[in-house]
């Protein structure tokens, strides 16, 4: 079977699981419908994969082959096929687009399934479907240059529309509540929309009142009614909006995007920002004795960078 046929019968089924709503075909709705987008993302990299090169771009291994001639060719090596961080690093090479934040909550919701003992339910299997709908849509037109309605079958389509639909009417109220708050930090305002809920891992949330302070904001979750106070939300949200920020960093060795707060200790200090994000706090960020940068790290030692700070408590 190719990896085409195989996508499109994995988000088949994952559909028809969903539609029929027991608590087992829930969980298999998460497994087929997480499955069929990675095999779509894999048929991608094997239609650009080189001739002859045994789908290279889609192989987890690639091996360099030195040919008669002396040409160097690289041909895809054993039998396992790349993962989702390396599907991610070659999309970025190709310039192969896709919504990785969608993405990413789906293969948070497969993780839960096959390590946990997810508290699943209708609505919050609604979101799921609804966000690999636009993924499946988008990736299906504008990568894989096909109709989503000849590929996946009217069937399938149309349930699948159905569910955005009602998503997509519940988000659009959800932003717009979001919208009424002041927020002070861009980040933390991006990250909400993100933020999963601790109870049933829908992103939907709604302030119980817009006009609270951040000390006294309360986000109520739209599908299962939970809540979330400021010292839960705040970082939860800079998490989520920063991940591929923090992953590019821990990879590269950069700076990270965000710390723990000097002031308060929630780990929303954005350094983009130059502050923190649930306690509006904000260090100095170069080192009033040597006037170096000081590093995220060592923010904490601020005004002073981690080496000042060291030389100074020995001469007192």
């Amino acid at each position: 079977m190719d990896l085409a046929t195989n996508a499109i019968e994995s988000i088949q089924a994952g559909v028809e699981d969903y539609l029929t709503a027991t608590r087992p075909r829930l969980l298999s709705a998460v497994r087929n419908i997480h499955a069929g987008i990675l095999l779509l993302y894999k048929e991608a990299l094997r239609r650009r994969s080189p001739p002859g090169s045994n789908d290279a771009l889609v192989m987890a291994k690639i091996n360099p082959i030195t040919s008669a001639t002396g040409i160097v060719t690289f041909v895809g090596s054993g039998k396992k096929t790349a993962d989702a961080r390396v599907i991610r690093e070659r999309f970025e090479g190709l310039g192969i687009s896709t919504d990785w934040d969608r993405f990413g909550k789906i293969a948070e919701s497969r993780n839960d399934v096959e390590h946990n003992y997810p508290n699943l339910s209708q609505d919050s299997l609604r979101e799921l479907v609804a966000s690999a709908f636009w993924i499946i849509r988008d990736f299906i037109t504008t990568e894989l240059a096909a109709d989503p309605v000849q590929l996946l079958g009217s069937p399938t389509w149309r349930a699948m529309l159905e569910v955005a639909d009602v998503y997509h009417a519940e988000r659009e109220a959800c932003d717009e509540a979001l919208a009424r708050v002041a927020w002070e930090s861009e980040t933390l305002a991006a990250g909400l929309r993100e933020l999963p809920c601790g109870n049933c891992g829908s992103t939907l949330h709604r302030p119980q009142d817009p006009s609270a302070d951040l000390d006294d904001m309360v986000l109520a979750c739209a599908v299962c009614g939970a809540t979330q106070e400021a010292d839960a939300f705040a970082p939860g949200a800079i998490a989520a909006a920063l991940d591929w920020d923090s992953y590019v960093a821990a990879t590269d060795g950069a700076d990270e995007p965000y710390v723990d707060c000097p002031e308060c200790g929630s780990a929303a200090y954005v350094l983009s920002e130059e502050r923190c994000a649930r306690c509006g706090a904000s260090v100095e960020g170069n080192c009033v004795r040597c006037g170096n940068r000081i590093p995220a790290s060592e923010l904490d030692s601020s005004p002073l960078c981690g080496y000042c700070a060291h030389v100074m408590s020995k001469d007192d």
